[in-house]
């Protein structure tokens, strides 16, 4: 599909080449009539009481009707080709403020709603479209906030009560069966990460969440992560193949770190299938920690990006300084990780952990 700048000089084009046609065509036409069909009468120079009288002939017509259009196509094209140059010209700048009205939505989300769209050269028309954005953005705001504000409430209040009913779940086991009683204790521990999961995102979305960001050598807070979670891979028929790179150290809180990994790696193991790939590289002054996996039957979770799981990862990488988080999904589900690096000071967890392995 073209552009609207392309359009625009297509348009100018194409009306520039019919005008010029229509003036072309009449302008031969009406010589041609006058050279094949009107006579020439003059005045003798010596004699001028003599009247001569005579007319074209066919073989004058042609050349002077060629010549015409030969100059017409020296002079015309280039004309032509210039004007839809202007009108490319034209068409770039009037559509500069559009474009610059879509790189700025492009970088707002659900945390930078409380930027608003600058076009200052805009014409009144998109003008009056920045505004409507503007408005819109504000009533967004409002919905989010009050959304956020609500989740952790919700969040807050379901806390006391899953609680008590656990207590009293775990103090009549006796009198259940064993079967239920583990049953209500699952479904209630479940709920519970729920509700505490759900209480972190709106704290994390909202700026309430505390970080501790401090130098972190990778091997030890991925040991803890990766060992358990290759233990259940291969309990499924799977692998979790990952590769780090020696001395990485970040500049990252710990247990925000561990949360965000143990998340992406649940996703892999509840919603993909085969093996999993982990991979820790350095690019310039970034670590970028790399999950992917390959999508299964019914990964509706990932799909979207809007999965609980993954809503926390974007919401702590979100408070974290110089973080960022993407998901990109094709044949392969990736999240990407870009973390703050710092300078290697020591062998990193390639050659510290060896025991989960290497790709």
């Amino acid at each position: 599909m073209k552009s609207l700048r392309w359009r625009l000089t297509l348009w100018f084009a194409v009306s520039l080449l019919v005008v010029v046609t229509v003036l072309a065509v009449s302008g031969l036409w009406h010589l041609d009539y006058e050279l094949r069909q009107e006579k020439w009468e003059r005045t003798h120079p010596a004699h001028p009481d003599w009247i001569l009288h005579g007319s074209f002939t066919e073989r004058e017509v042609r050349d002077i009707l060629h010549e015409l259009i030969g100059f017409w196509v020296i002079v015309g094209l280039p004309l032509v080709g210039l004007s839809i140059l202007a009108a490319h010209w034209i068409a770039r700048k009037s559509t500069r403020p559009v474009r610059e009205v879509n790189q700025q939505l492009a970088h707002l989300g659900a945390t930078t709603l409380a930027e608003r769209l600058t076009a200052p050269d805009a014409d009144p028309e998109i003008g009056e479209l920045v505004r409507h954005f503007n408005e819109l953005l504000g009533r967004l705001e409002t919905s989010f906030a009050h959304l956020r504000e609500y989740t952790a409430q919700v969040a807050h209040e379901l806390r006391t009560p899953l609680q008590l009913i656990r207590l009293r779940v775990e103090s009549n086991a006796a009198s259940m069966s064993p079967e239920l009683a583990e049953e209500l204790e699952d479904e209630l521990a479940r709920l519970s990460n729920y509700v505490e999961t759900a209480l972190t995102i709106a704290r994390a979305e909202q700026g309430r969440l505390e970080m501790h960001p401090e130098t972190l050598i990778l091997d030890g807070c991925l040991a803890d992560i990766l060992e358990p979670f290759s233990r259940l891979a291969e309990a499924e028929g799977r692998r979790l193949r990952w590769f780090c790179s020696d001395g990485m150290v970040a500049w990252t809180d710990c247990g925000a770190l561990k949360q965000m990994l143990f998340n992406l790696l649940t996703n892999a193991l509840k919603h993909g299938e085969g093996d999993i790939l982990f991979r820790v590289k350095r690019r310039g002054r970034r670590l970028v920690i790399l999950v992917g996996n390959r999508p299964g039957q019914s990964p509706a979770g990932l799909q979207d990006g809007l999965g609980i799981g993954l809503r926390l990862v974007r919401a702590l990488a979100g408070q974290l300084e110089a973080t960022r988080v993407e998901f990109r999904r094709g044949q392969f589900f990736w999240a990407r990780l870009q973390l703050p690096a710092i300078a290697p000071s020591r062998p990193g967890l390639t050659q510290l952990v060896p025991a989960i392995g290497l790709i």
